[in-house]
């Protein structure tokens, strides 16, 4: 069997019989897998360490006809402290399960395995956990390919945009003339309009380093996740929880 090392975080681990479990991985360079972690349920077996969800670690894997297997862990970073807060917690599951969804090409999981981490530590630091899940689905979307169209018009083309709609059928930024076609179009106030344009042109950890009032937020993410459901064909469910609960 080939041994190959990577760098990747675990955001799925699955028991499999009495002592075993199944990773899944999004790693800098085999992009989404999944990884046999033999004993690795025996609590306090050199097996286990690194096998934990929210475990960002250099793992050395056997390569074999079925799959990869896990040999060993060195642990980078661990975020399980996330766990401590149901808010943060939820938030980084809606995070994982959307990267998920998207790191199935090899040549973009690194750069979405850098945004996760990025997303994973500002939670961490203690930021606005709507405002990290949110932007992390748009700038996800432009990772992928799947931007929305900000520059103009994204149906007349015109740059001269008093009043800024938001279209989903149309895939970004629609004039007030042509929302009158799009009754589906949200109305965007210049902040959440701005918020857009500033992830789609940050990097790194400033992705997520702005500010949006309770009203404004409470618009961008409408946008970030309903964009994110209808380009992946999905309903993401995490965050009613929260709603349930009446918590943000």
């Amino acid at each position: 069997m080939a041994v190959i090392k990577t760098k990747g975080i675990v955001i799925k681990e699955v028991p499999y019989n009495d002592t075993d479990k199944i990773l899944t991985l999004i790693t800098e360079d085999l992009g989404k897998i999944s990884v046999s972690a033999k004993n690795a349920r025996r609590s306090g077996s050199r097996a286990s360490y690194g096998t934990q969800v929210l475990t960002y670690g250099e793992y050395v894997l056997f390569k074999g006809n079925s799959g990869f297997y896990l040999n060993s862990c060195d642990v980078l970073v661990n975020y399980y402290n996330l766990a401590q807060d149901l808010v943060c917690f939820t938030h980084a599951a809606h995070i994982l399960e959307m990267a998920e969804d998207t790191a199935q090409d090899p040549a973009l999981s690194s750069r979405i395995l850098i945004l996760l981490l990025y997303a994973l530590q500002a939670l961490s630091k203690g930021r606005n956990p709507l405002l990290i899940s949110s932007a992390f689905a748009l700038k996800l979307m432009q990772i992928s390919g799947y931007p929305p169209h900000v520059c103009s018009c994204a149906v007349c083309d015109t740059y001269d945009i008093e009043n800024i709609y938001f279209s989903f059928k149309s895939c970004g930024f629609i004039c007030e003339n042509c929302s009158k076609r799009d009754t589906d179009a949200i109305m965007l106030d210049v902040g959440a309009a701005k918020g857009i344009l500033y992830v789609l042109c940050a990097e790194k950890g400033g992705i997520f380093n702005f500010e949006l009032s309770d009203k404004l937020l409470s618009v961008f993410s409408t946008i970030a996740f309903r964009y994110i459901s209808q380009q992946h064909d999905k309903s993401y469910r995490k965050l009613e929880i929260l709603n349930n609960l009446n918590i943000n």
